[in-house]
């Protein structure tokens, strides 16, 4: 009795459990379709940072830097190919930043290290 039931609960949970295992991978040109804009480096930083735009398509765009506890820290405006970040106010820690065209709409976000 005991071994039919187990056999049983067994064929159940592979029944359930297959379709998740059988699952594709992303291809490498799905991967490749996603592309970051912006790049940040170098990461971790001590003293500064650079944002550079990797597709640019002459759009200006926006950076909001937020701490790891959500308070925003920093907002660089005018951010069209390359713009440098002084992190000499900056705690080490985890920083995000958000990249938003000039009518605020978010395109990308990220995340940075500060080592001092």
């Amino acid at each position: 009795m005991f071994k039919n039931s187990t056999l049983i609960l067994f064929l159940l949970l592979c029944t359930f459990a297959l379709p998740a295992w059988s699952q594709s991978k992303p291809t490498s040109t799905e991967q490749e379709s996603v592309v970051k804009i912006v790049k940040a480096y170098p990461n971790p930083a001590s003293t500064k940072i650079y944002f550079e735009i990797q597709r640019n398509n002459d759009k200006i765009y926006e950076i909001i830097v937020f701490n790891f506890l959500g308070k925003k820290v920093d907002h660089l405006k005018n951010v069209s190919v390359k713009k440098e970040l002084n992190l000499e106010n900056y705690y080490s820690g985890l920083y995000i930043f958000q990249l938003r065209e000039v009518n605020g709409t978010l395109v990308e976000s990220g995340k940075f290290n500060v080592v001092k």
